[in-house]
């Protein structure tokens, strides 16, 4: 069986856990490391029988097929330019860049190399919302409105979490994630009221919006960086008629079938999180994408359709204009 070879960019946390899922694989060679920090890539390399690359050209001179960007936020966009450039398949972490104008030129770069790209977008693979996806596609819940919360108990710890110059802004963190799942799991976005202040923080600390898609649905999205990890901080209900679906983070899911009706719940509390969290999912999918050259299920637009919104959400702040209507 010929092997993929794959490098990771950016040797920190996320970066190894997708070298854990990747050392599984028995179709895949960990090739390559680079990080910033030469000790880390050093014994992360060791740890994967890899080898250390000082930079992506001397990567693929080695032969690496492809390259996972799990750096930090704002080096996404210049890492992956530079790896389309070189020829690579890539995965890209979220956010797949900081700003609206570097995901359009990074999709009109996606589309002219022809290359697999796949965007970490991992809560599409989760259990919970697979099972949520499900019930909504067999039509047992027919959604009408929704509440979806995404709070982060605090941005102290790492200490950079609270900057926005290096993270691009706290709607880039796990916010973003639910901000996909309203497209993935719901509709598109057609208008938003948009509120948000600094309670705590340097960067804008609580969101309030108010949304409407395309098809019909309202529903609400709220954010807050200072909620002390208060469980569940991540929760999406979906409401039908008299019955709903609700997931409490990614390790239980709630099914109420109707007035009077049972409840179907499912705990994951003791799944290993790579599985239960989808990360061994888009692992999979990304390798296969790549041998069969096909292709991804989060590709290079859905990055840029979240990041639209991310930035809708800001300029609607730092405007004053709370009320925005979404391109398209």
């Amino acid at each position: 069986m010929d092997k993929l070879k794959i490098g990771v960019v950016g040797a920190g946390f996320i970066g190894q856990v997708h070298l854990e899922i990747l050392s599984t694989f028995p179709d895949v060679q960990i090739a390559g490391v680079m990080d910033v920090e030469k000790g880390r890539a050093k014994a992360v390399a060791e740890r994967f029988n890899a080898k250390v690359y000082d930079d992506l050209k001397q990567m693929r001179e080695a032969g690496v097929d492809a390259v996972y960007i799990t750096s930090p936020n704002r080096t996404h966009f210049d890492y992956a330019m530079q790896a389309l450039e070189l020829g690579f398949n890539v995965f890209c972490e979220k956010p797949m860049t900081v700003s609206l104008k570097d995901a359009l030129e990074l999709e009109k770069k996606v589309k002219e190399k022809g290359v697999v790209f796949q965007v970490g977008h991992n809560r599409r693979f989760a259990y919970v919302y697979k099972f949520m996806k499900q019930k909504i596609e067999e039509g047992q819940v027919k959604p009408l409105s929704f509440q979806i919360k995404m709070n982060r108990g605090e941005l102290l710890n790492p200490p950079w979490t609270s900057d926005r110059n290096y993270t691009g802004g706290f709607l880039f963190e796990s916010t973003i994630h639910l901000f996909d799942m309203v497209r993935w799991l719901l509709g598109e976005i057609e208008e938003m009221y948009v509120l948000g202040k600094k309670s705590v923080y340097p960067d804008i600390d609580d969101w309030a919006i108010a949304m409407r898609l395309k098809n019909g649905l309202i529903g609400t999205f709220t954010s807050c960086a200072h909620a002390s990890w208060m469980i569940p901080f991540e929760r999406v209900e979906v409401y039908g008629e008299h019955n709903m679906l609700m997931n409490e983070e990614m390790e239980k899911v709630h099914f109420c079938k109707g007035l009077g009706k049972e409840v179907e719940s499912h705990d994951f509390m003791k799944v290993d999180f790579k599985e239960k969290w989808g990360y061994v999912e888009e692992n999979r999918l990304f390798i296969d994408c790549v041998k069969e050259k096909k292709a991804p299920p989060v590709a290079v637009s859905d990055g840029v359709a979240v990041i639209r919104i991310i930035d809708a959400c800001y300029k609607a702040v730092e405007s004053g204009n709370a009320h925005v209507r979404m391109e398209g």
